[in-house]
């Protein structure tokens, strides 16, 4: 197999150290451009075969090569809608070539390509070959994991009021059609005797209102989705989820740790207390590894803490805070404007696939010149 660093071997010519590559295009190339070549050399290596386009009558038709490098582009570059992309192309000649575009297609044309390449799983495809090869023979000390909001527009599948606040139960046994208090930790209890594709499948995955309280405390509500994130001690993206906004963060981490697990070996599972739940500790503790759980209080309950030397190791949970707003202040538009769960997840993933390979650059090659 080819390693990282053989791929990477002809990357030093595109920054410029052994070769002038430009002269090979018509206007001055810039460190984000030359940046953006490295990591579309890296990941061509490990996306899957595109499927070829044929015309029988009229104009060749375009490959889908070019537009799966502009939504890359889209999410490097952090250009909101595809108008703007489609200017952006018109008007920058050396991303034009980049893209492989010899004319810039219609805004309808970029629409369908995108439906088309959303109802593919390629982008999890990559995901998982970058991470998995980069740690072979590789022991990981720590998963981080943790969800960021999502705003999109759409009509939300619940009301705000809904998630406003957690509605009061009557003591007894609950109505015909009402949830019981344990139906929770029932669904995490069925999650670990289920394949992790099979759980997801089970949760919410249409536009929701969602509410969380930030590190202030503030109750912040949102229109949107959730994007979960596994990541390594390095910030890179291992494991990449995306949800209705109103799913709580538990519901997630038990498929999101089995997928994870087939990648890479490590050693601690690091989480905040939403994911404070026995099913999921007890599922960690299993595969021989060790859950780090900030605790939550329960109701009527004194508060468990961590011990010093614990306080210390989940300090170390900050890599996935971190790439989170690496991926909300730099790689993803402010609003998704996309519609439905496959294209937002496209587009969500374009964005963490690129900081996974920048991640995976610096870690190979040293700071990349025109990033943040």
């Amino acid at each position: 197999m080819t390693t990282i660093t053989q791929i990477l071997g002809g990357a030093q010519i595109l920054l410029g150290v052994s070769y002038d590559l430009q002269g090979c295009f018509e206007q001055y190339l810039t460190d984000e451009q030359r940046t953006f070549l490295v990591t579309l050399r890296l990941l061509s290596h490990y996306h899957p075969p595109l499927e070829r386009i044929s015309a029988t009558t009229g104009r060749p038709a375009y490959e889908n090569e070019p537009f799966l490098r502009a939504f890359l582009a889209k999410s490097f570059f952090r250009i909101s809608t595809t108008d703007d992309l489609r200017e952006r192309l018109q008007g920058d000649p050396n991303l034009r070539q980049i893209c492989g575009f010899a004319k810039v297609p219609s805004a309808a044309t970029f629409s369908r390509r995108l439906a088309s390449l959303s109802e593919t799983a390629m982008l999890v495809r990559t995901l998982n070959e970058v991470s998995a090869d980069f740690h072979t023979d590789k022991l990981v000390g720590h998963i981080s994991r943790d969800s960021t909001a999502i705003a999109a527009r759409g009509t939300p599948a619940n009301s705000k009021r809904d998630v406003a606040s957690e509605p009061k139960r009557k003591r007894g046994r609950p109505r015909k059609g009402e949830s019981s208090p344990g139906e929770k930790l029932s669904r995490l209890q069925r999650q670990l005797r289920m394949k992790p594709g099979k759980a997801i499948a089970e949760l919410n995955t249409a536009c929701a209102w969602g509410c969380k309280k930030n590190s202030q405390g503030t109750v912040m509500f949102w229109k949107g989705y959730k994007l979960h994130l596994d990541v390594t001690d390095r910030g890179i993206p291992v494991t990449a989820v995306v949800t209705g906004a109103n799913v709580h963060d538990s519901q997630v981490a038990i498929p999101m740790e089995k997928w994870t697990e087939r990648k890479l070996d490590f050693l601690y599972s690091v989480m905040d207390s939403a994911y404070d739940a026995a099913p999921i500790s007890d599922y960690i503790s299993g595969k021989g590894r060790v859950p780090l759980i900030d605790p939550n209080k329960r109701r009527g309950a004194e508060r468990k803490t961590l011990t010093p030397a614990q306080r210390e190791r989940f300090k170390v949970r900050t890599t996935v805070e971190r790439a989170n707003a690496h991926l909300k202040d730099w790689l993803l538009p402010a609003q998704i404007f996309v519609g439905g769960i496959k294209k937002v997840t496209f587009v969500l993933l374009c964005g963490v696939l690129m900081l996974a390979a920048l991640k995976v650059l610096q870690a190979t090659a040293g700071p990349l010149p025109g990033t943040a």
